[in-house]
């Protein structure tokens, strides 16, 4: 189970990046450096059912951050690189035993390695492109740097009130829909679905029999849900309903087909600052990026020569023929 773990995180990893051009410790045993594994952070060590908030384990790692717990051709990884890692991981890998995550972190940073000393091999460091994107990766990076180093300074809990007063305090919660849903694989059968329920089938139970949603065991049961909770496909319809109707005609969403019931409606009452600080941390993270990324391009001189370029540094671009 952790090497498929770690592989799928790599995996994951490196579809990202081509979509974008944001004891404890048991390394794997052919990658482990002579002597005893790294030290346990004590405070995970208390832990050992899950990992628990994945910042303050890898805040622990990150107090020794030079300390070699395997390498690859040669070359070290480090506990800082572990730590760096798990800044990485998503929130779900916190319920997961702390070796697994320290584990999966490890191999990660094993399998990137080991590719990078190949490309290597291959000469493929030394070509134009490639030392393009990587120049371009590390201006992304120092981009980040710049952010981390600056964002925590601007979200302080005075920020945090004044926003909250501005956006949240004195105004209704939000609204909640209860909702039901059976999934189909195809239009047709979604289709045949809605007209057994127009003749009196009961939808729980018809959810429970044919529904490919998770929900299904639940007769199809979702519960209360925010429309920002929902695919945006699904929160489209669910709240443009009303409790007891059905939708008409299937929706489509995730490569599947949903027919919809809603059998409740609700209006939240104003949440408290302390139910808020998560949302309002998200929007102070998003202002204060933006505010950083304004400054540092004002705060440089841009020439944008067009998509014809230029010879040089100030020459004027090329003129056109007449």
């Amino acid at each position: 189970m952790p090497e498929k773990l770690s592989h799928s995180v790599f995996a994951y990893r490196t579809a990202m990046n081509t979509a974008m051009l944001v004891g404890l410790c048991i390394p794997v045993a052919a990658a482990q450096t002579p002597g005893s594994p790294p030290p346990a952070p004590a405070t995970a060590s208390a832990k050992p059912s899950g990992a628990g908030n994945l910042t303050d384990l890898a805040a622990q790692f990150a107090k020794n951050p030079d300390t070699v717990v395997a390498e690859v051709a040669g070359t070290p990884i480090t506990l800082g690189m572990i730590a760096d890692r798990l800044h990485e991981f998503p929130d779900k890998f916190s319920v997961l035993p702390t070796q697994v995550v320290y584990k999966a972190a490890l191999d990660d940073l094993i399998q990137q390695r080991a590719m990078a000393v190949k490309a290597r091999e291959l000469g493929l460091d030394k070509t134009p492109e490639e030392q393009r994107r990587v120049a371009e990766a590390t201006d992304r990076e120092l981009g980040q740097a710049l952010i981390r180093r600056f964002v925590p300074e601007m979200i302080t809990s005075k920020a945090m009130e004044t926003l909250y007063a501005e956006t949240i305090a004195g105004k209704p919660g939000p609204e909640e829909v209860r909702l039901r849903v059976i999934a189909t694989a195809t239009e047709s059968d979604a289709m045949i679905a809605l007209d057994v329920l127009s003749k009196g089938t009961d939808f729980g139970a018809l959810a429970q029999k044919i529904s490919k949603d998770p929900s299904a065991f639940n007769g199809g049961d979702v519960g209360y849900a925010r429309r920002d909770a929902l695919a945006p496909e699904i929160g489209a319809v669910a709240f443009a309903l009303t409790p007891g109707q059905t939708t008409a005609y299937p929706v489509r969403s995730h490569s599947l087909w949903f027919l919809i019931k809603v059998e409740g409606r609700r209006q939240l009452g104003t949440p408290t600052l302390a139910e808020s600080e998560g949302a309002l941390r998200t929007e102070l993270l998003r202002q204060s990026s933006a505010l950083i990324m304004q400054k540092s391009r004002e705060s440089v001189v841009v020439k944008d020569f067009g998509p014809t370029g230029t010879q040089g540094h100030d020459a004027p671009p090329p003129s056109k023929p007449r």
